[in-house]
């Protein structure tokens, strides 16, 4: 089916070759009317392999306690529904972020007409609890689970949440250089076939517009490949690539970061309002060293209620003890 789908756009780009020659009004219609739908339809069998099952129902996010009573004590105070923030890819702990697909396959050398600059995204990232069959047990596996609250969970200091987030929008991470070459081997024959289009091309702006039918794909896929060594997170994120932003929606946030100041940023998603992902059936679990868990539980509870909001609050089981 892949094959019969390059062919197609293989076709649609000969006869842009005509239209090249002729007039590069011709030639604009004939890139936005044909090459374009039949680009995509090749790239959409990359987008496939990214799909979550639709029955998973829910997805887990580790974060800190006062992360979370300061998205709900912001909503009761202010009569302003927050959201889980979804921040920039730049201050991401792993610098490998966003590029691990870029080293494997190569293609910013092997194409000089695509854009260089690397735009950020904003990123929020989530645990599958199961990719084929959602059971309650394996869902209180990974939000319960030894390895994510000393990594993402603050040293058991934190909470897991159980989250309501739209299928749709989720994205799983690939792992491993064989999964990127995967990639690049459905990547590569549309990139060839229009780079040897571009070539024909005088307008600068045609060729802007062929690089645009590509790179907005890029910008959403780029940070779902990972080293293998992450393979056991089994994340799936939600990327929202910087083009797909408006200004309005971009807020900024001062921190201090061993004891360097930064400012990192975030946009604002109507999926990840609270009311939104705290929909029936989400929970919230306490880390295993959270002190004075039986009170946080009772706050949390308070500030939920105060939404009309009840999501299920347990306290890890798991015996550990930071140090």
């Amino acid at each position: 089916m892949n094959e019969e789908k390059i062919e197609n756009l293989a076709e649609a780009v000969r006869i842009g070759q005509d239209y090249c020659q002729r007039s590069d009004e011709l030639a604009l219609r004939h890139v936005t009317q044909h090459i374009k739908p039949a680009c995509l339809d090749v790239l959409q069998h990359i987008q496939t392999r990214h799909r979550l099952c639709q029955n998973t129902e829910s997805v887990i996010h580790y974060t800190s306690i006062d992360v979370l009573v300061s998205m709900l004590q912001k909503s009761s105070e202010d009569d302003k529904e927050s959201e889980l923030r979804p921040y920039d890819s730049i201050h991401l702990n792993d610098p490998d972020e966003g590029h691990y697909l870029d080293r494997n396959i190569d293609w910013m050398k092997r194409y000089d007409w695509l854009d260089k600059k690397r735009p950020h995204a904003y990123i929020a990232c989530f645990i599958i609890p199961d990719d084929k069959n959602v059971s309650d047990e394996k869902r209180k596996e990974m939000s319960d689970n030894l390895v994510f609250w000393r990594t993402y969970g603050k040293e058991g200091e934190g909470c897991s949440l159980s989250l309501r987030i739209p299928v749709r929008r989720l994205g799983k991470v690939l792992y491993g250089s064989d999964e990127a070459e995967r990639t690049g081997r459905t990547l590569y024959p549309v990139l060839d076939l229009l780079d040897s289009l571009i070539c024909n091309i005088q307008s600068q702006f045609i060729k802007d517009e062929l690089a645009n039918i590509v790179w907005p794909f890029l910008e959403r896929i780029r940070y779902l490949y990972k080293s293998e060594a992450y393979d056991y997170e089994r994340e799936c994120r939600l990327v929202i690539p910087r083009s797909g932003v408006d200004a309005d929606r971009i807020c900024f946030e001062y921190q201090m970061h061993n004891r360097i100041p930064r400012i990192r940023h975030y946009c604002k998603d109507e999926d990840l309002k609270i009311r939104c992902i705290f929909d029936s059936g989400s929970s919230i679990t306490l880390g295993p060293c959270v002190p004075y868990s039986d009170n946080i539980r009772h706050c949390l509870t308070t500030l939920l209620k105060k939404e009309d909001l009840y999501p299920n609050i347990k306290i890890s089981k798991i015996a550990y003890q930071k140090f």
